[in-house]
């Protein structure tokens, strides 16, 4: 096969590959970048840089947090996503080339690139690891360009401890890479134990550098060593982070290896590999994506931009059953004034479903504090978005928990706290207009009244303090709704709540509050809850003081008639006839 064939080859199998990262990243995985990008807070200052570089690693770390800002567009963190894995790749192939040039093994360069693929398949997996390999390889060629022995070997003592700072444990791949390239040289040249001495120092060296490290800062050696910032979790190493160093050193040497030629046999061997590859690869990659948690994130990012529209439309199209979901559907049900109406259609997860219990980490008590922030319960909203954020295992702060904390603090007139957080994002590079057109409603009572939602917010929150209860929401909710009696959807959370713990004595209690509320018809899990209560005492409808519309009047009684004459099938048949109305929930377990 003639160069220019070779060359047509080789870079169309690297453009289909990166095409593939992108198509993956930007179709399937889009909700993890959002979640990346919200869980920092890049600031474009000299203070947030020497931050950064004041501990090994923080160089990679700064970059990978640069790039990992413009996942804003899930799109642009695709493409940046498929360029780094492709330059990976084009990384080890030039790093190969420099061992052997053995062309027809080119489809084993992509090994590395794929391990790296199942890496960021982790919600927790950090960019700086891979832009810490990359820097690894792009400077083993360098060696061999050096022809000067002595100067070659001065400059791997001086680049290794100045490597290991920048980007933590994965300077190690530089080392061995270095080393063993060395040794090849020096045998080149007759002059084997040199070659072996000169690898064995740099190898040393390269050992003590983190035990001297450790005398500077203090970080646990398994950190030092294997590198701070690759994880989100400092005091976790997934195996994978091993598996992909290891194999961007075995890869390369593995071309000494492996024969070289010009047999048209090789080109069976060249297909053969690169079906092995694409096909482990995928294996890999669909063992390491968590589709559960992508959805879960996407109902998340669609809440936090308020495309209340687009997660009725999802949950349509497959219903959400993890409280998480179920929180972010019923909140945005009832933006658009629907949860009265269609919260029975979807599946609901009891109260679960409405307020996700708080825990303690850094993830669930975001869209609890979104549902808080919209009922107008603004200081527990601010509290959950804090301690989201402080909750963070890699102590960085978060872009979103700044931008709403910047909001509550406005609305509740803490303008010196909210100048805090609005300073930092205009330091920022998607937030920065945002925070700058915020600043001006800082200490202007007349502008934040006057805004649409703001101004909504202030005129919904509680004026008198008193103790958050977790066991007592509906008691909280009813407060917002006697403090503002126009509030629906404080009022419609209220009724949600005592129908998803079954309490139907206190629905019947506080539904007469809803006459303030400007129904124009009673919704559908209302009129189903009110029907159900008069058919326990009353065996007609005469009478009855509630407009319930003919068809639910039919549908209660075919519901009754099933329930007491087929007792044994009764809960199959009614789930599957009935699934989607209050009395199916109210009788039956989902």
């Amino acid at each position: 096969m003639n160069q220019t064939l070779q060359n047509i080859t080789k870079i169309t199998l690297t453009l289909l590959f990166g095409l593939s990262v992108c198509l993956f990243f930007g179709i399937s995985y889009a909700a993890h970048l959002h979640y990346h990008e919200q869980f920092q807070l890049f600031l474009l200052d000299s203070h947030y840089l020497l931050e950064r570089i004041a501990v090994p690693g923080g160089l990679a770390e700064y970059i990978a947090e640069f790039l990992t800002q413009f996942y804003y567009h899930s799109w642009t963190g695709a493409v940046i996503i498929a360029l780094l894995l492709m330059l990976l790749q084009q990384m080890i192939w030039v790093v190969s080339r420099d061992f052997k040039k053995a062309w027809q093994f080119y489809p084993l360069t992509f090994i590395p690139s794929f391990a790296m693929w199942m890496f960021l398949c982790d919600e927790n997996s950090m960019l700086a690891f891979t832009i810490s390999v990359i820097i690894a390889l792009a400077l083993v060629p360098l060696f061999k360009k050096i022809s000067n022995s002595s100067l070659r070997i001065a400059f791997g003592f001086i680049l290794f401890p100045a490597l290991y700072w920048c980007i933590g444990g994965a300077f190690f791949i530089t080392v061995i890479l270095a080393a063993v390239l060395e040794f090849f040289i020096a045998q080149k040249f007759k002059d084997t134990w040199t070659g072996l001495l000169v690898a064995l120092g740099w190898m040393v060296e390269s050992i003590f550098c983190p035990l001297l490290v450790l005398n500077i800062i203090h970080y646990p050696m398994i950190n030092l060593y294997c590198g701070i910032g690759y994880y989100r979790f400092p005091a976790v190493l997934p195996y994978i982070t091993i598996l992909t160093a290891v194999l961007s050193i075995l890869v390369p040497l593995l071309f000494v290896v492996l024969p070289s030629g010009k047999k048209k046999s090789y080109l069976w061997v060249n297909l053969f590999l690169l079906a092995v590859i694409i096909c482990g690869g995928t294996a890999g990659i669909r063992k390491s994506a968590d589709m559960d948690k992508e959805l879960a994130m996407t109902y998340d990012h669609l809440t936090r931009m308020q495309q209340w529209n687009k997660i009725i439309a999802k949950a349509e199209a497959k219903r959400p059953t993890s409280p998480f979901a179920v929180a972010c559907l019923n909140l945005a049900l009832a933006k658009t004034d629907n949860l009265g109406e269609r919260m029975f259609e979807f599946y609901q997860r009891g109260t679960e479903g409405l307020f996700p219990s708080f825990q303690r980490d850094f993830t669930s008590p975001l869209p609890a504090s979104e549902v808080y922030y919209h009922l107008g319960m603004i200081n527990t909203a601010q509290r959950y978005t804090f301690e989201a954020m402080e909750a963070i295992p890699n102590n960085r702060k978060s872009v979103r928990s700044y931008k709403r904390l910047a909001e509550t603090n406005l609305i509740n007139g803490e303008y010196e706290v909210a100048k805090k957080y609005l300073y930092a994002l205009t330091k920022t590079a998607y937030y920065k207009r945002w925070a700058e057109y915020v600043m001006n409603f800082t200490d202007n009572e007349e502008a934040i009244n006057q805004h649409p939602e703001w101004g909504e917010m202030r005129r919904l929150r509680y004026e008198e303090d008193f103790l958050f209860s977790p066991s007592e929401k509906d008691i909280m909710l009813g407060l917002l709704v006697k403090h503002n009696n126009t509030n629906r959807m404080a009022f419609e959370y209220m009724l949600a709540h005592t129908l998803l713990s079954r309490n139907i004595e206190s629905f019947m209690r506080y539904y007469p509050l809803g006459h303030t509320m400007g129904y124009k018809r009673i919704p559908r899990s209302y009129q189903e809850s009110l029907v159900f209560v008069w058919t326990q005492n009353n065996n007609s409808f005469e009478g009855m003081p509630w407009t319930i519309s003919p068809q639910i009047k039919q549908s209660v009684l075919a519901f009754a008639t099933i329930y007491m004459k087929q007792k044994q099938d009764a809960e199959a048949i009614l789930k599957e006839q009935y699934g989607d109305t209050y009395w199916s929930y109210l009788l039956f377990k989902n």
